[in-house]
């Protein structure tokens, strides 16, 4: 069994919003709404689990009425990394023959199959695999104001998600990790552990919504999205 958690629980106060961006509408339907039907569709998923804000729990559980893969809906912590522990958690409990877990942010709805399957037979083949892009701009590392250095393009990558892992191997690594450190994304978390974690080509369409100009974009490019 495999299992899909989508992390739902962020303010999104950069889009000085009403509600969290997750709820927005993208051609006619919530963000989140996008993502869940991605993984409902894909059959390499079996369930998928909801982490929620604790202020939009009814809201959420309204646009996951109609998907028949939905295991549950369980409340998100303050930073990212207590909402993916809430949800490995819940899962060692709940749903132990879990192989392959799929930890995605809600705020990628333009997910593709083609970016699902090549990281679906990553991870079986490795157990840790993550989506990943070229960077095409120039990065330069700086202090305050000033430049340090230019930094090498070529082995510098922009990291997406959903990111896969071997379910136990990603529960111990969360377990373990230190409580006072921050992790940005769980391939950082598996890093730390010692696990190797193996890239995949990502896809340049499945853009994070952070900003209202990624909203615009994110409509443009929906009709590409197969």
């Amino acid at each position: 069994m495999n299992i899909a958690v989508i992390l739902s629980a962020g303010a999104g106060l950069r889009f000085n919003d009403t509600s969290p961006k997750q709820f927005l509408l993208l051609d006619g339907k919530p963000i989140l709404y996008h993502s869940i039907k991605k993984f409902q569709e894909y059959p390499g998923v079996d369930k998928i689990l909801i982490v929620s804000h604790p202020d939009y729990m009814n809201k959420t559980k309204e646009i996951c009425s109609e998907f028949s893969k939905i295991a549950g809906i369980i409340q998100g912590g303050e930073r990212r990394q207590d909402s993916v522990w809430n949800a490995l958690d819940w899962i060692n409990i709940n749903q132990k023959k879990c192989e392959l877990v799929f930890i995605h942010d809600s705020a990628r709805p333009l997910l593709s199959d083609k970016l699902l399957e090549a990281l679906y037979k990553a991870a079986n083949r490795t157990g840790a695999a993550i989506p990943c892009i070229s960077a095409d701009d120039t990065i330069k590392e700086i202090s305050g104001y000033t430049i340090k250095k230019t930094l090498k393009r070529d082995e510098l990558v922009r990291v997406q998600t959903p990111q896969v892992f071997d379910f136990r191997k990603i529960y111990k690594a969360y377990l373990s990790f230190p409580k006072d450190q921050i992790a940005t994304d769980d391939a950082f978390v598996a890093e730390v552990s010692g696990i190797k974690v193996y890239v995949v080509e990502g896809d340049k369409n499945n853009i994070k919504i952070t900003h209202p100009v990624d909203l615009k974009i994110a409509e443009l490019f929906i009709k590409e999205v197969s």
